[in-house]
């Protein structure tokens, strides 16, 4: 498909790379990047990155950026704890931020990203035990975390409920859903069981939320099968977004991703790297990487302009924006 990872960085940067799924500090944990750094690397190459950050809202961050760096970022919220769980506010909050003209009273067209509980999921925390997972930290790459990464006598931690008992949504979740349907943003996944996956994306989808990203499927705490994503990719809405450290932290094989894409088609896919870490690759490095690795195992399944879609247009489309000039 390609012949050097030159020509792979030449034709990302030519086609425009979105990356939906970037993480960015200052965190509870260590990170690559704040945002003046990340804007520093991202600008030149003409990326466009949607910033996540598990504890706070990015939309400042992202309005900042485009006011005063010249980078094409937009934000968003995770609802973890930290800002209160399942709420509308923490969605109304993150929606205030969204202006990059803070005299200006209207907040801006930018996308705004909504994920659902990640580090406080039920399944995010019935998998590990705890919220933050050492790796993300650098301490230590797959196949060799720690045997106790928190202490043995600490509290268990009190998950945020999306679906009691599995199944019924709670009032907090379907006034979120309200709140995200009202203001226009993009429901991403976050990390729900599989199974709550299945559930929340028809909810979503009958409630008027207009696009809905399926968080990185083969995550351990998520684990939807290429079946499950194809059905699910059917909604005109639903976009799956493949992600390279689940590849580069978690140990899943790029097969898998390779497998998934040609059970859903290329044309839903958003293939992201969910870095940011320390121990990951800077930008845009890491994206050629995921890219060349990928490839090889794409190759003669689809089309060269298909696999570029996938780190590019595909990415506009869902996040409903124009490629940054």
């Amino acid at each position: 498909m390609f012949e050097s990872t030159e020509e792979i960085r030449h034709v990302l940067q030519s086609a425009g790379v979105v990356d939906t799924h970037y993480h960015v500090g200052p965190e509870l944990l260590v990170r690559r990047y704040d945002v003046k750094t990340l804007a520093d690397v991202a600008a030149p190459f003409g990326a466009t990155l949607v910033l996540k950050n598990h504890t706070y809202p990015t939309t400042p961050l992202a309005a900042l950026a485009r006011a005063r760096f010249g980078a094409n970022f937009f934000g968003g919220v995770v609802l973890n704890k930290f800002v209160g769980g399942l709420n509308p506010a923490a969605v109304e909050g993150a929606m205030s931020g969204n202006r990059a003209k803070v005299d200006d009273p209207a907040t801006d067209t930018s996308p705004v990203v909504v994920w659902m509980p990640t580090v406080h999921s039920v399944a995010h925390l019935e998998l590990h035990g705890f919220s933050f997972d050492p790796r993300w930290s650098g301490c230590c790459t797959h196949g060799h975390e720690p045997t106790h990464p928190h202490p043995e006598n600490s509290e268990p931690e009190a998950p945020v409920v999306a679906f009691a008992g599995g199944v019924r949504p709670t009032p907090e979740l379907i006034a979120t859903l309200e709140a995200i349907a009202q203001h226009g943003c993009i429901l991403a996944t976050g990390h729900l069981s599989g199974a709550e996956v299945k559930r929340l994306v028809p909810l979503a989808v009958e409630m008027g939320i207009h696009r809905v990203i399926l968080t990185h499927p083969h995550h351990p705490a998520i684990n939807l099968s290429d079946e499950d994503q194809r059905e699910l990719t059917r909604f005109p809405q639903v976009f799956a977004e493949h992600c390279f450290a689940i590849h580069t932290q978690d140990g899943v094989a790029l097969d898998a991703f390779a497998s998934a894409i040609r059970m859903t088609g290329p044309e839903k896919v958003l293939l992201s790297t969910d870095f940011g870490q320390v121990n990951s690759d800077p930008f845009p490095e890491g994206t050629v990487r995921y890219a060349a690795e990928l490839a090889a195992k794409l190759d003669g399944s689809i089309s060269r302009s298909e696999f570029i879609a996938m780190f590019c247009e595909n990415g506009r489309r869902a996040l409903n924006t124009a490629k940054n000039s």
